[in-house]
C-alpha cells in the first residue's frame, strides 16, 4: 500500500500510530514549518515548555507511562540544552524520539556560518554527539527519509532507549512516498528459547529456596505483568532494588522489601544472597543501587532476565525477550515449595505532639499513609527518592525516579508528562528537594496551563542535604536562596493552594485539606533541619564519601 505525504508528515504520523498524543519542546526558527505541521495534525497536541531541558525531562516522564514520546527542539542552541535529559533517558532506559529543527540543506552543504552553528561549516557537531547517547541518530535526507524515520523509531521502541533525527527546514514539506507495513519488533531465536529452558529447569530442579530481585528494567520493557504472574504461581520471595522501586506489587504477600547489598535489612540480604536459585531481572548494577558495589550474588547460581538475553549460571543465551524469558519460568516454579519471607519493616506512623518540629522520619511516615493504590509518585534524587523508600507501596502505583542518572529537577517536569500520558488521569504526587525545584521551577506554569493538579511536596532543607552529608557539611556553596513558595506560584501564572508545615501538626491539616482543593496544583512546603536526612541516605553519602576520598 502506499503512502503519500510528505517528509514532516509521514514523521508524525508514524509517530501518532504508537500511541503518542503530545509533542513537548520549545520553538526556534529551524522547526517552525514543522511545528505548523504538528498544530494541524489531528491527533497530536503541541506542549510549549519554558526550556528545552524542562521538555526533555518532561518526554521522559511522558514515556514512561505511554511507551513513547517525542520532543522536539531547534538545532544547536536548543538540542544541546536537551542533551542533559536525553542522556538520562538513554541511562534509564526511556524511549524519547528528538527531533531537531535544522538549517536547509543547501545551507549545509554551503558550509554558511549560520546562527545556532559553531560557525565552522560543520553540521554535523551535534549529530556526532548525539550517536554517543541515543540507540540511533541520523539527519534525514530527501530521498531517503522515509526508510530513516522507520528504521531510527524502530530502534527506539525496540530498545527502549532515545532516538534522534535532525528534519532540516526544508524537508518539512518534502513529497514522501512510502510503502507502510508497519514497525516490526525484535523476535525471539526458537534455539535460545529451548536452550533457556532446558538451563533455567536444570538449576531449578534441585532448589529448595528461590528468590526473584527485581531492578528497573523490568518497568521499562513493559514486563511487570508477566514478572506478577510468576511471582504469584510459584509464590516466590522477590525483593526490589533501589532504581526498582515500584516494580513490584509491594502487598503481595511474599514481597520481602529493599535489596542493596551490605545496607540491606539482614533477613532481606540473606534471603536474596543464600537463596539456591536468584532470579534476578532487569538488574543494572551501579553504585547506588547495589549499596555502593557491596551485592554479593553468586554469577553460578544466578538465572538473569535482561532485556534481550537471559543468562543461566555460566551460560549466555540469546536473542531472547525477557517476556518470553519469564513465561518459560513461569512453567517451570510450580513445584517449589512455599517459602518463609520476612514482613518487611514498615514504620509506624508514630503519635507524636502535633507542636512536634517535623523529622525526616515523621515526614516520610506520614506522606506514605497518604499514598493510595493507583498513584503516580515522582521523586526526586536526595531525601525525596531515600524517604520514599521507607515505604511500603499500595498496589498499581507508579513510581518515577532517576536512580542512575540522578539529575536534580528531573522529577517535576518529568511527573507533568506522566500526569499527561496517564489515561484516565491518575493522582500524581512529586516529592523534590527545594534545591531540585529551584532548577526547572519555570514549569509550574506550564502544568497549570495544561490543567494539571499535582501534589506536591517541597522539602525545604536550606540547600543540598545530600551534598551536605557527602562533604561540606557547613559550607557555603550547598546553601541556596530562600524562596517564598506562598507567592512564588502565582508568579508564575499558576493558580495554586500553597501549605507549610514546620510540625506534625500543621502537616497533618495540610493533608486533611488537599482533597478539598482537587483540580488545582497543591504545594505543601515542608521545613526540615539541613543536616536531617533518612537513615538510608546517611549510610550511602558515607560510602560515597568514603569512596570519593579513596
Amino acid at each position: 500500500m502506499s503512502h503519500e505525504s510528505t517528509i514532516g508528515r509521514y514523521l508524525l504520523d508514524r509517530v501518532a500510530a504508537t500511541g503518542v498524543r503530545h509533542v513537548f519542546g520549545v520553538p526556534g526558527d529551524y522547526n517552525l514549518a514543522f511545528l505548523d505541521q504538528i498544530e494541524a495534525h489531528p491527533d497530536l497536541t503541541w506542549v510549549g515548555n519554558a526550556n528545552e531541558l524542562n521538555a526533555s525531562y518532561m518526554a521522559d516522564g511522558y514515556a514512561r507511562l505511554n511507551g513513547l514520546a517525542m520532543l522536539l527542539t531547534t538545532y544547536g542552541v536548543g538540542e544541546l540544552s536537551a542533551m542533559n535529559g536525553i542522556a538520562g533517558a538513554y541511562v534509564e532506559n526511556v524511549p524519547v524520539l528528538h527531533v531537531v529543527g535544522a538549517p536547509a540543506t543547501a545551507v549545509q552543504r554551503r558550509g554558511l556560518p549560520v546562527h545556532h552553528s559553531l560557525l565552522d561549516g560543520d553540521f554535523e557537531h551535534f549529530l556526532r554527539a548525539a550517536r554517543e547517547i541515543t540507540c540511533a541518530a541520523v539527519s534525514l535526507t530527501a530521498d531517503g527519509a522515509a526508510d530513516q524515520i522507520d528504521r531510527v523509531l524502530g530502534a527506539v521502541l525496540n530498545a527502549k532507549k532515545p532516538g534522534y533525527l535532525a528534519l532540516p527546514a526544508d524537508l518539512v514539506g518534502w513529497p514522501c512516498a512510502a510503502s507502510a507495513p508497519g514497525l516490526v519488533p525484535a523476535t525471539d531465536d526458537g534455539a535460545a528459547v529451548h536452550a533457556f529452558t532446558e538451563n533455567a529447569a536444570r538449576m531449578l530442579r534441585g532448589a529448595t529456596t528461590v528468590t526473584v530481585l527485581v531492578d528497573s528494567l523490568t518497568r521499562r520493557h513493559w514486563a511487570g505483568d508477566r514478572l506478577d504472574a510468576l511471582v504469584r504461581k510459584g509464590r516466590l520471595p522477590v525483593a526490589v532494588t533501589t532504581s526498582g522501586k515500584g516494580a513490584v506489587d509491594e502487598t503481595l504477600e511474599t514481597f520481602a522489601g529493599l535489596y542493596q547489598g551490605a545496607i540491606s535489612e539482614p533477613e532481606v540480604r540473606t534471603l536474596v544472597e543464600d537463596a539456591d536459585v536468584i532470579i534476578g531481572v532487569g538488574l543494572l548494577e551501579t553504585d547506588l543501587n547495589s549499596g555502593i558495589f557491596t551485592t554479593r550474588i553468586d554469577p553460578a547460581k544466578l538465572i538473569g532476565i535482561q532485556p534481550f538475553h537471559a543468562t543461566a549460571g555460566a551460560a549466555r543465551i540469546g536473542p531472547l525477550s525477557m517476556h518470553r524469558a519469564l513465561d518459560e519460568l513461569g512453567g517451570l516454579v510450580g513445584a517449589l515449595p512455599p517459602a518463609r519471607v520476612p514482613a518487611p519493616v514498615q514504620p509506624p506512623v508514630e503519635p507524636v505532639d502535633p507542636d512536634t518540629p517535623l523529622r525526616q522520619d515523621l515526614l516520610w511516615q506520614r506522606v506514605g499513609r497518604f499514598v493510595r493504590p493507583g498513584d503516580v509518585i515522582a521523586a526526586d534524587q536526595g531525601t525525596a527518592f531515600y524517604g520514599l523508600l521507607s515505604w511500603r507501596l499500595p498496589a498499581d502505583v507508579e513510581v518515577i525516579g532517576q536512580h542512575g542518572w540522578a539529575s536534580i529537577g528531573h522529577a517535576l517536569p518529568a511527573l507533568a508528562g506522566a500526569q499527561l500520558a496517564s489515561s484516565p488521569r491518575r493522582r500524581s504526587i512529586l516529592l523534590i528537594g527545594d534545591g531540585a525545584v529551584q532548577l526547572v521551577v519555570q514549569e509550574l506554569g506550564v502544568i497549570a496551563r495544561e490543567g494539571l493538579d499535582p501534589i506536591v511536596f517541597i522539602v525545604n532543607n536550606d540547600g543540598y542535604t545530600l551534598e551536605r552529608a557527602i562533604n561540606g557539611w557547613n559550607a557555603a556553596y550547598n546553601d541556596i536562596v530562600n524562596w517564598d513558595w506562598t507567592v512564588l506560584p502565582a508568579a508564575l501564572g499558576a493558580d495554586a493552594h500553597v501549605s507549610r508545615a514546620r510540625t506534625v501538626g500543621e502537616l497533618d491539616r495540610a493533608l486533611a485539606a488537599l482533597p478539598a482543593h482537587e483540580g488545582r496544583l497543591r504545594i505543601v512546603e515542608v521545613i526540615l533541619d539541613k543536616h536531617d536526612l533518612p537513615q538510608i541516605l546517611r549510610i550511602t553519602a558515607e560510602s560515597v564519601a568514603k569512596r570519593n576520598a579513596a
